[in-house]
């Protein structure tokens, strides 16, 4: 999925901007050096003895990472960026998750109509979005695609080969993901 984070991160910043706002995007190297001194000021987010996640750790190291970056920049809304698997509804030829629904990809099946019901995984853009003062707001997501197609003749699913290549897919998902924000 790394392959669409560069993919998910322009998207976000066309889409915000073209609907007014003003982006600033925190390179990757940045973000882990920052990430890494919030981590270390707090004592760690994981449990030595455990390897457990320190929960008020965590959130402690991430609120002050959003008060930073926030200061920085001068942003009044901080977005937490991911790609996500997510559960998706298969009923008949599609499946549906997320606010997305989209045609299931399945090779072998002759005239590509195969039906089926049940459950698989839908890839989505995730949101997180903090305020200024490191506190949550919400979290957001949007339907991607489906990353994997149903091979009939090895009866297994494949990652598809094509996944991040239809830059439409990963605007609607992040059209979907923003659309709480940016409701009027």
């Amino acid at each position: 999925m790394q392959a669409g984070v560069g993919i998910l991160k322009d998207e976000l910043h066309r889409q915000l901007s073209a609907a007014g706002y003003r982006v600033a995007i925190l390179d990757q190297t940045s973000y882990d050096t920052i990430w890494a001194q919030e981590i270390a000021e707090v004592g760690g987010i994981y449990d030595g003895a455990t390897g457990e996640l320190r929960r008020p750790q965590f959130v402690q190291a991430l609120g002050h990472l959003v008060q930073r970056v926030s200061s920085e920049t001068k942003a009044t809304l901080v977005m937490r960026p991911h790609l996500v698997l997510r559960p998706a509804e298969l009923s008949g030829v599609s499946a549906v998750w997320d606010g997305q629904q989209r045609r299931s990809n399945v090779s072998g099946a002759g005239d590509s109509s195969f039906h089926h019901d049940g459950t698989t995984l839908g890839l989505s853009v995730g949101l997180r979005m903090f305020a200024s003062s490191g506190e949550f707001v919400m979290s957001t997501h949007g339907g991607v695609s489906l990353p994997y197609k149903l091979n009939l003749h090895t009866n297994r699913n494949e990652v598809r080969t094509d996944l991040f290549t239809e830059s439409r897919e990963m605007a609607d998902g992040v059209s979907l993901a923003l659309s709480p924000l940016l409701q009027k």
